[in-house]
């Protein structure tokens, strides 16, 4: 005799329960996801590293030293953060005597350099972690001020420059706010040298041997950067 439609109904009940912890199952459970939210949009980081490089043909360029980088971070979008930097280096530089046959280019001498610049940065993990792990892409515009030297006589100055620095970097969260910050950076800026440096001067006075002679006046020189530290994530007014 087939049974009856209300007969069926516990049956049917309890192949439902049954079926329903199987298909919570499927996929990954989201407690165990290795992706998490960041739960502030404000990031402040403290960071000392090295610098090094050539500091263009001659090496008058700020090269080989120590830095020390401040950094404010806004979330202005899940992939985008815009922020303010700055930083402070203590870095070699050499120095140029164009009217000496024997000892041209001296130094290096300690030059003292202080960097400000605007930064925009795409997370690449969005708004969220990655095994508390966010990596993400930089690019900083801004300028440099460099200390002048009384020994540098030549003409040369390093004094203010423009500089573009792109970089890649990590934020390892170690809590909810605290976190270790890596970053490698190159600084590129323009160096510009006095015209005696490749020729004679239009008064005939410049060196029998120029120190650049054949080459540019103007060049781009890289300073490579690798700096780690600590920081914090917050909401205004730090909570």
């Amino acid at each position: 005799m087939p049974a009856k439609p209300n007969a069926l109904l516990p049956l049917i009940a309890a192949l439902g329960l049954l079926i329903r912890p199987a298909g919570a199952q499927a996929g990954h459970d989201p407690a165990h996801s290795p992706f998490r939210d960041l739960r502030y949009s404000q990031f402040v980081s403290l960071s000392a590293g090295r610098a090094w490089g050539a500091g263009g043909t001659i090496g008058l360029g700020p090269h080989d030293g120590t830095i020390a980088w401040l950094r404010q971070e806004f979330l202005a979008d899940r992939a985008v953060s815009i922020g303010l930097a700055g930083g402070v280096a203590r870095l070699d530089r050499n120095i140029a005597t164009p009217s000496s046959v024997t000892k041209p280019i001296t130094g290096p001498f300690k030059h003292t350099v202080y960097f400000g610049e605007g930064t925009l940065q795409l997370n690449l993990t969005g708004g969220k972690t990655w095994h508390s792990i966010a990596p993400y892409v930089n690019t900083g515009i801004g300028f440099a001020f460099g200390q002048k030297l009384p020994a540098d006589s030549s003409g040369y100055k390093f004094s203010t420059k423009f500089y573009i620095a792109p970089s890649i970097g990590a934020r390892v969260f170690l809590s909810r706010r605290m976190f270790l910050r890596v970053e490698a950076r190159a600084v590129f800026s323009s160096l510009s040298y006095p015209a005696t440096y490749r020729s004679l001067d239009p008064d005939g006075a410049g060196p029998a041997s120029p120190i650049l002679l054949g080459q540019a006046l103007k060049e781009w020189a890289p300073l490579p950067m690798i700096h780690a530290g600590f920081g914090y994530a917050f909401r205004n007014p730090f909570f």
